[in-house]
């Protein structure tokens, strides 16, 4: 059995819909029902890495192998249905881009999404180092550059103020997220450096409070309708989606299975390898308007029976 490491980086907004409207939202994102945090579950990203490799151009039995066999596949009415190989965990939140007062923005992270991320890293490889995530102040938080706190002043996002320490405490724990969560998440290559060294100094941790209601009024809204193909009139709408923002980092664990043929899982190995690390991929919807677009990175973890 391998575990892999999937971050997802929003390169353009990203809805993944839940099943009903929310108040004013009629087309809302996928989020925990007791955190509120947004989430990706992974029956709806199974079927994005699915389409990923069929894309690809992988062969029809490397697919059904790795992700199981469709309950009924064009040609075939018969063909049972079964898992697959590939284990897909849920997306969760590692890192929300938030409008700032300085820098234009930055990135929120708390407690809780850090929690998950180290525990991510342990099932990864339990003998790993860990690095600490200690307690922050409900409404209280930590930033690395000094630039986010000026003479004691309360510096925030445009929407929800943020308050921080009284000075910027550079801690190793929170530099350690940073740099770990840069390289592994987001990625030196050209096109990527400026946003990992921007990761690095621009990184906030909030306080619970703070990030519950980042969470809500960070999320972008578009007011959208559908038009008559012929008319050009309004057919449908107008309603309004919700969107995660551009530069939003994401994080879930893949685990590979071993089969009865050591070749298929060298070669299950190479395919993931090659598809989901430093590929672009289409996840969620809207596709057709450009959404849904996340630069993948997958980080390797070990090996077992």
């Amino acid at each position: 059995m391998t575990s892999y490491l999937l971050y997802l980086y929003a390169e353009s907004p990203l809805h993944a819909g839940a099943a009903g409207a929310e108040g004013s939202l009629d087309l809302p994102i996928q989020r925990e029902s007791t955190t509120g945090y947004p989430v990706v579950w992974g029956q709806s990203l199974k079927g994005a890495l699915r389409s990923a490799g069929r894309d690809a151009g992988w062969e029809q039995d490397s697919l059904d192998r790795i992700f199981g066999k469709a309950v009924k596949r064009e040609g075939e009415p018969g063909v049972n249905p079964s898992a697959g190989l590939l284990t897909v965990g849920d997306a969760q939140l590692v890192a929300l881009p938030v409008p700032t007062l300085r820098r234009t923005f930055a990135w929120a992270t708390s407690e809780v999404a850090l929690g998950r991320l180290a525990r991510k890293y342990t099932r990864l490889d339990p003998r790993s180092d860990r690095l600490g995530v200690p307690d922050v102040g409900d409404a209280q938080g930590w930033a690395l550059d000094e630039e986010w706190v000026s003479d004691g002043q309360v510096l925030g996002s445009s929407l929800v103020p943020m308050s921080l320490p009284p000075k910027a405490e550079k801690s190793e724990w929170v530099k350690g997220w940073a740099d770990r969560i840069a390289a592994d998440g987001i990625g030196e290559e050209s096109a990527l450096a400026p946003f990992a060294k921007k990761f690095r100094s621009d990184l906030l941790v909030v306080g619970t409070t703070v990030m519950g209601q980042l969470l809500r009024e960070c999320t972008e809204h578009s007011v959208r309708v559908q038009l008559d193909p012929e008319t050009k009139t309004v057919e449908n709408g107008p309603f309004t989606s919700e969107y995660l923002p551009t530069e939003t980092l994401l994080a879930t664990v893949l685990t590979l299975r071993a089969s009865q043929d050591v070749e298929h899982d060298a070669e299950h190995r190479r395919l993931l390898n090659e598809l989901f690390n430093g590929a672009v991929l289409q996840i969620g919807g809207d596709e057709t308007l450009g959404k849904g677009l996340v630069w993948s990175r997958l980080v390797s973890g070990g090996s077992g029976e």
